[in-house]
Parts: C-alpha cells; structure tokens; sequence
C-alpha cells in the first residue's frame, strides 16, 4: 500500500494537469462525510487545542470554505435542507421530527439525483438523521444502514442508562470500533473495496456520529490533548443586551444523568466535557484518515470527489451555554472542505460566504454542469475555480422557537454579510418583529474574533451610530426572506 500521505502529491498532478469537469464521460464518484455537531475546531481551521492531522490534510488537497454557514443550526433541519436543497421554511422542517416528505413528497434528494444517473446511492451512519422514523427510503439504492446490531454509543456496561439519556462522557481503553464511528468506518471501507470490484460509480455517504454527546471515544484519544488546556474562561458571559429569544431553551446537556438540568457546570466539569468534545474530533479524524487511506489503496482517489462537512456548530460553555440551537456565530459556522479532480489552487482558503444548501447545486454542477430547478441553493463552483471569487452577498440562517415539532410560534432569522450579523425575532404567525440583534465581527465591542472562533459580547441593536447598517440589514433580510421563501412581510 502506498504511503496514506502521497494522495496529496498525486492529486496536485492531477489539478495542475485537469480542469475542473475533466472528461465528461468519465463519472467521478463521491464520497460525502457528514460529521454531527463538529463546529471549525480543527488544526485547518486554526484552532489550536485541535489535532485533526487526517482532516488537515484533506483541507491541504482540496477547498477549505472559512465562511460556510448552516440553515438551522439542530442536526434535522439542517440536513434535510442540505440533501433537498431547500430552506427549511420550504419544506417546513424545523424539528427533527419533522419529514420533508410530508409536505414535498416529490422532492429529489441529492443521492436520488446521482442514482439517476447510473450511480450507487449509498448511506452509512448518520445523513439524515439518528432516529430511523427520519430515514428517506427514496435516496438510497438499498436501505440507508443507520445502525447495525454492535454498533454501541457506550461501551461499558456500567455508563448504561436505565431509560432515557446516560452519561455524558466515556474514557476507556478500547480500540476504535468499540464504538459505532469504528463500525461505520470498517463498513464503508468495505463498500469501497466491493464498488472497486465492481467498477460502480457510486455516491457514498458516510455519517459520522460524534463529536456528538454523549462524548465516547477510546482513551488513546483523550490522550492526545493534555487536559489543562482545556479550562474555561472566566470572563465568560452572557451576550449582553441579547434578547431572551436569542437563548435557547432546550437542555440537551442537562438531559445526561450525571450533569445538572440547569447546565450551570462546575470548573471541572466544563473541563471534562471540553476535553471529550476535542477527544471525539481526533477519533473521528482518525476515522477520516482511514477512508482516504482506503481511496488511496483502491487507485479510486483520482476519480473521487470528497466532501466532508459538519452539520452545525456547537457552544462548550462559552457564552454560558452548551451545545446548539441558537442564531450565534458559533451556532451556525460551520466547517466545509471539498476536494475534487482538476479543481484549481488545491490548498487555498476561501472566505467567500456559503450556504450548506449550496452543496447540492454545486455537485450537480461539478459532476453534470448542471443545477436542478427549483433549488434553493446556488452552485458555488466559480469557488473551487478561485478561492478569490465572490460568494453569496449574505448567508441566512433561522431558529425557531420553542423548539417542538409542532409549527413554530417564534421564528428567528438572522442574516450574515462579510462583517456584520443582523437577526430578526418575529412572531411566526403574524410576521409581526418581536425583537432584533445585530453584531459587528470587526468590533471587539461587540464580537470577540481574535481566536479560531467569534464570540458575541453585545449587542448593538439600540447604536445610534450603527443605525445606517442595521437600516440596510433590516431591508436586506426583508428581501431575502421575499425572494427565497415568500415569508417577507
């Protein structure tokens, strides 16, 4: 087997030889890595408590998107707009309990698009969501393998939990397949290696299921980081003159039976968890590096795009909360690398703004030089040409409120231009403005962006001096919201 770091150098043979369609006979395959509640906390991205080596090193042969942000930041409406290339208020997904289906019940998903095409359409793991009741029958060539009989969340007897949620975290030393991230990846493999025999041209989707709590990974992780990094800020607060619709209600931290309801952790505790998060990213890296390994082993790296993207960010007690839910920064970036044949400047960052409903118009552009009608994303493949090309003028995100799977009372959303975050708190029903924020990235006033991530501070929404901006966000938002879902009232 060749050495699992060369398909870097062959790759930029290729790109400095190929352009970006290659032959149009030819069908590339695909090979699409979803990784649950990953926020940009890895070494590419410039964070330095990461060591994601694998992922790093895919960024380095492809497209790193800097600026790449979500729909809604819950792992459900997220990916259900991403594989349907429609907003959520487009196919009334708002909730992981909600279906597309239901209400779009002829809807063609991203896989089902290159199943017609000739393609292998296959799911692995988590697409497009953890429960089966949300799995879609129609998107893959045979039933999507959510979970398998070993696939285990724990691995220790003992951390079971009698009902409901277990612990929070898991420290053993297993090796990786203990969990079910090993397992997805050991199955994958295999797919490879039989679409290979085969000579199929497929479409494989690969879920990974953490860093997602409860944060389980084999102590050889935990390993890697030295735990005392990992120690929270005290100047952490709450972002000041926030709205209360700004906060989510949902503790899905305060759920696990060894952390309080009210998710307000001890120094120790935050620690802990803080560690896991970074323990499960390297797990999942490592994961990562055996896939592309594997598209090495095959001869398969020359003809296979690979995209891997994390579905929603998340917050470690930053700000004072945890996990997801919110229209913040944190909530919303997320991390997104293409690496595909013939793309020009491998390596090179791009800052361009990016939706996730962006990804399928850019495939089908990528592979058919062509985009379906009826998306709600654009393709951005002018972005794998020239990291320097311009991407969308705003990114929109939404949350609503609260969180059920009934229709939503509050909706939040919130735009995002090159420098500033400007959010709108209506009631769902009425379109009437309940509240507003809006956040300067350039003022540490207001945001603090001196790490790998931006935290917000205030809001300057009551500004005088900032009035001219929010004026032009308040009527870019109404436009926005006419043109891609008809909601702008």
């Amino acid at each position: 087997m060749k050495n699992k770091y060369n398909y870097l150098f062959s790759l930029g043979l290729l790109f400095a030889a190929g352009s970006v369609h290659g032959n149009p006979s030819e069908k590339f395959n695909v090979l699409f890595i979803s990784v649950d509640d990953l926020r940009p906390a890895l070494g590419a991205y410039g964070d330095p408590l990461a060591i994601s080596p694998h992922i790093d090193l895919l960024a380095a042969s492809g497209r790193l998107f800097n600026r790449a942000y979500t729909q809604q930041a819950v792992c459900g409406p997220s990916r259900a707009s991403l594989m349907t290339g429609k907003l959520p208020d487009n196919i009334k997904v708002w909730h992981n309990r909600n279906h597309f289906r239901e209400t779009r019940p002829d809807l063609v998903t991203l896989p089902q698009w290159f199943m017609a095409r000739g393609y292998q359409s296959i799911g692995i793991g988590k697409t497009f969501s953890g429960n089966p009741r949300e799995e879609d029958l129609a998107s893959w060539s045979e039933p999507a393998v959510l979970r398998a009989e070993g696939w285990n969340t724990y691995a220790l007897e003992n951390k079971h939990s009698t009902g409901g949620k277990g612990v929070s975290y898991e420290c053993a030393e297993l090796p990786d397949d203990a969990y079910a991230d090993g397992k997805v990846t050991e199955l994958a493999i295999a797919r490879i290696r039989d679409f290979k025999a085969k000579s199929q041209p497929f479409f494989l989707s690969v879920g990974f299921f953490k860093p997602h709590l409860p944060f389980n990974a084999p102590k050889k992780y935990w390993d890697l980081h030295e735990r005392d990094k990992f120690t929270p800020d005290p100047a952490w607060a709450l972002v000041k003159d926030a709205p209360a619709e700004a906060y989510h209600e949902h503790r899905e931290l305060g759920g696990y039976v060894d952390m309080p309801k009210d998710e307000r952790l001890t120094v120790e505790q935050s620690i802990t968890l803080r560690h896991g998060y970074y323990a499960c990213i390297s797990y999942i890296d490592a994961q990562v590096g055996r896939l592309m390994a594997e598209l090495e082993a095959t001869g398969l790296i020359e003809n296979t795009i690979v995209v891997l993207w994390g579905d929603h960010g998340f917050a470690l007690g930053e700000n004072q909360r945890w996990c997801k839910g919110t229209n913040f920064e944190a909530d919303t970036r997320v991390p997104l690398i293409i690496r595909a044949p013939g793309m020009a400047s491998p390596g090179q960052v791009t800052s361009a703004l990016i939706e996730l409903v962006d990804i399928y118009p850019t495939l089908t552009d990528l592979i058919a030089q062509e985009v379906p009608a009826g998306l709600d994303g654009r393709s951005q493949l002018a972005l794998l040409r020239d990291p320097a090309a311009p991407g969308r003028n705003y990114v929109l995100s939404q949350f609503a409120r609260p969180f059920t799977r009934a229709d939503p009372v509050v909706m939040g959303y919130s735009l995002r231009d090159s420098r500033h975050r400007f959010t709108q708190w209506r009631d769902f029903a009425t379109g009437s403005t309940l509240s507003e924020e809006f956040y300067d990235y350039t003022d540490g006033q207001s945001v603090d962006s001196t790490g790998a991530h931006a935290w917000e501070r205030r809001n300057l929404i009551d500004s005088v001096e900032r009035q001219t901006d929010i004026s032009a966000l308040r009527a870019a938002l109404q436009g926005t919201l006419r043109e891609r879902t008809g909601a702008g009232r």
